[in-house]
């Protein structure tokens, strides 16, 4: 709008001394003082009135921005999409059935996946031996549960708890699955796995249960078109996981919400096969005496005996 008298009034051409190596152009100056030095300026570059010298901008520089801005359009129209599907999937229906019915063709078809191959590692105390392992090797059928004992240097000696007299030894049969199992006798308060993936341990026997069954989804207890069973095998597999905690087990609210269930068959979840839901609670009472085992649960627990432990 209007221009400021100079704060300092430098001379347009400043007298060199005698004895400069070499002369330097000026930054700010008009054509004739610049001219006057005899310095050629570089191709594009042009003088003006305002005593500033811009540089051509370079035609990749624009380039690179017409790209920019075109990645930028695509991001907000990919951002418009996906607010689009979330809500419509917000809006979906939820209360629509599971779209294959369990037991059919359809739902046999859908559990197919390919081989599972990985390795785990279980940390075990040997006063508490993990007797899902005993169990896993003669329920799933499809499945090599490969077992190799290590001892680790908190324990100093193994007592004599029969556990491995009830592993199962490779007999050359072809499975679908091949689980290599390490268990180290260590002094832990409760069972842990270890996989390659995740460096920090997964506690407790029932959520152990809970991971091997989603590698493989044929014994998923999750499932079961039922809720309610479902609602249930959680709460049987929280009890297994949060008696380990307690000094003396209280056995009684679960007697009488598993009694109906044991009267309609002879397994917890209402199946001819027993699941992993039976698993963790035969596991939870086998760490019991005898006598300690409720009569409502003692036929059902002398099943699971027979089964979990046949050679």
């Amino acid at each position: 709008m209007y221009k400021l008298k100079p704060v300092i009034d430098l001379p347009k051409k400043v007298e060199l001394p005698e004895g400069v190596v070499y002369k330097m152009p000026k930054i700010l100056g008009v054509q004739d003082d610049v001219a006057e030095m005899d310095v050629e300026l570089p191709a594009g570059w042009e003088y003006v009135d305002d005593d500033c010298m811009p540089q051509e901008v370079d035609p990749q520089i624009n380039l690179l921005e017409n790209k920019q801005m075109l990645i930028l359009q695509e991001l907000c129209e990919l951002k418009l999409e996906i607010e689009y599907l979330s809500t419509a999937a917000r809006l979906a229906d939820i209360s629509k059935p599971p779209p294959y019915v369990r037991d059919t063709p359809e739902y046999i078809g859908f559990l197919k996946q390919e081989p599972v191959e990985t390795e785990i590692i279980v940390y075990a105390n040997p006063n508490s031996p993990p007797y899902f392992l005993l169990a896993l090797q003669r329920l799933w059928d499809d499945t090599r549960f490969n077992v190799q004992i290590y001892q680790h240097s908190s324990v100093l000696a193994v007592a004599n708890n029969h556990f491995q007299e009830y592993l199962l030894k490779d007999t050359g049969k072809t499975y679908v699955h091949n689980i290599d199992v390490k268990l180290i006798w260590k002094n832990v308060s409760d069972i842990q796995l270890v996989t390659k993936v995740y460096d920090y341990p997964l506690e407790g026997e029932a959520n152990i249960l809970r991971y091997l069954t989603r590698l493989i989804p044929k014994y998923l207890y999750e499932n079961s078109n039922a809720l309610d069973q479902t609602s249930t095998n959680d709460s049987v597999l929280d009890y297994c996981y949060f008696s380990t905690f307690e000094e003396t087990i209280n056995l009684k609210p679960l007697c009488i919400k598993l009694s109906d269930q044991l009267k309609n068959g002879k397994w917890l979840t209402k199946s001819n096969n027993p699941s992993i839901i039976d698993v963790a609670l035969w596991s939870v009472l086998k760490r019991l005496s005898q006598d300690k085992i409720p009569k409502e649960l003692k036929s059902w627990y002398d099943s699971c005996e027979k089964t979990f432990l046949s050679n």
